[in-house]
């Protein structure tokens, strides 16, 4: 039997990450972990949407330690104002290197795959499936290939049953997982991506900023690879 855990942030990619899921294991659980930033609420009602729409078993845990470290580093995504930018500015590296500095939480990946490590130990092994992908590692070094290897050989001491981290998406950009989306037929536009969520329109639809990272990149990719964005925003992206 394949047994998976889907580390769930609420986002375009964890969501496409829970429709492939779905498709490839036997049984699995998506797991939401809280650390006090600021799309929690919102993210943990994500979370139970589509627990309930896939018929998933969810897990939602709370690290009041990677809360507190989050905010002596100073990190924006948990309890600050995080960056508006436009899609021109992300294109200049060093500058999009220097927005995903601000909302760097301490060793976070790290943290959520020892977490689910734990958790896949004690339930006799499986897969960690995370959302990493082509277009977020060139500026966030825990989502490229060689963090999921350096993880995964750590794994083989670090756990007596086999675990390892699956990274459906690692060779995809945004365009691309818009088109999975399509094509798995997921309901994208109650997933959240934004940094600093407005709450929810009263048909349960995530309602998006439209100024951080997140939603530009969000937007663009929907757009460059369906032509269409069913995402609610207070401002349209300037992609």
């Amino acid at each position: 039997m394949k047994r998976a855990v889907v580390l769930f942030s609420g986002g375009l990619d964890s969501t496409a990450c829970i429709y492939w899921a779905k498709k490839n294991y036997d049984e699995f659980i998506m797991l939401t972990i809280n650390y006090g930033s600021n799309e929690e609420k919102v993210a943990n009602k994500v979370a139970e949407f589509f627990s309930k729409e896939l018929n998933i078993p969810l897990r939602i845990i709370k690290l009041d330690f990677l809360e507190e470290f989050s905010k002596l580093r100073g990190t924006t995504l948990v309890g600050g104002e995080t960056p508006k930018v436009t899609g021109k500015e992300l294109e200049n590296l060093e500058y999009a290197q220097e927005t995903a500095k601000s909302v760097w939480v301490p060793a976070r990946n790290v943290v959520l795959i020892s977490v689910a490590a734990s958790l896949l130990d004690a339930l006799g092994g499986g897969d960690i499936i995370v959302g990493f992908n082509a277009e977020e590692g060139t500026t966030f070094p825990d989502n490229t290939q060689e963090f999921i290897e350096r993880m995964n050989e750590m794994l083989k001491y670090g756990t007596l049953s086999e675990v390892k981290v699956v990274a459906p998406l690692i060779n995809l950009d945004k365009r691309d997982i818009a088109r999975l989306l399509k094509e798995l037929n997921a309901k994208y536009e109650y997933s959240n991506s934004c940094y600093m969520p407005k709450g929810f329109t009263d048909d349960g639809k995530p309602i998006h900023c439209g100024e951080c990272e997140s939603c530009v990149r969000r937007h663009r990719g929907l757009i460059q690879g369906i032509g269409e964005d069913r995402t609610v925003y207070v401002v349209e992206p300037n992609i």
